[in-house]
């Protein structure tokens, strides 16, 4: 099977195309689509970033900050922003293969514990392939960040329609905001495709697979939740 049609039973025929991708152990091409995508999705955030409000929150957390000169924080707003451009790029240019590399440990090693044996490359390939629906969703988040001239990148989640954040009053607690931007229609895709595709790379069940992919995706939700909770009580 050709990549072109992999790219296309993805989509369409996702048992079939995930299938061919990890008997072909293809990581390459979703993983160079998603790099690329995300790179371009970070050249429309990046100058539409309202940094100077950032910059404003980090200083709150720092004590004595408030007898800063205007001249200081000018500079400490330059900072943040090189900083935050220089990361928001570095994190598009590898995030993807990244999170492809975490994702496909935690199932390997979830499927493993479930008692099958799957091989770790072509569970690499099924990760791969199956977080494509999430270069559809930065693609669509476009307009909306269009639209706004400034942006609060702690927000960019609650501006997808498709997500429950999008339906969630402003002041929001962090935990639950971030519970709520976990829970979206495109993390439920990729879920399904991962369950999919390593039913087949482990020859189990999608129903065990899906046990694995569900508990996977709960780990890495209370783990958000409590990165948020954490970085609100230090904003507190």
């Amino acid at each position: 099977m050709s990549t072109s049609r992999i790219f296309a039973d993805v989509f369409v025929s996702p048992a079939r195309g995930l299938a061919a991708a990890a008997e072909r152990k293809s990581i390459l091409p979703p993983i160079l689509v998603l790099t690329v995508v995300s790179i371009l999705f970070a050249a429309v955030l990046v100058p539409r970033v309202d940094w100077e409000s950032v910059a404003r929150t980090q200083l709150d957390m720092v004590p004595g900050s408030a007898q800063l000169t205007p001249h200081e924080v000018e500079e400490k707003v330059a900072t943040v922003r090189k900083l935050g451009a220089v990361s928001t790029y570095g994190g598009a240019a590898v995030g993807s293969a990244a999170m492809a590399v975490i994702a496909a440990f935690f199932l390997w090693m979830g499927l493993r514990l479930a008692g099958s044996r799957p091989g770790f490359l072509p569970t690499l390939a099924v990760a791969s392939w199956s977080l494509l629906p999430g270069a559809l969703a930065r693609l669509l988040l476009v307009p909306a960040l269009l639209a706004h001239p400034a942006v609060d990148p702690r927000q960019v989640g609650a501006m997808a329609p498709w997500s429950v954040a999008w339906f969630l009053p402003a002041g929001t607690k962090p935990q639950l905001m971030a519970l709520a931007t976990s829970a979206n229609l495109f993390s439920l895709w990729i879920a399904v495709l991962l369950a999919i595709g390593m039913a087949h790379v482990a020859q189990v069940s999608r129903a065990r697979a899906g046990t694995v992919v569900g508990v996977l995706w709960a780990l890495a939700t209370a783990l958000q939740m409590l990165a948020a909770g954490a970085a609100g009580a230090a904003g507190a």
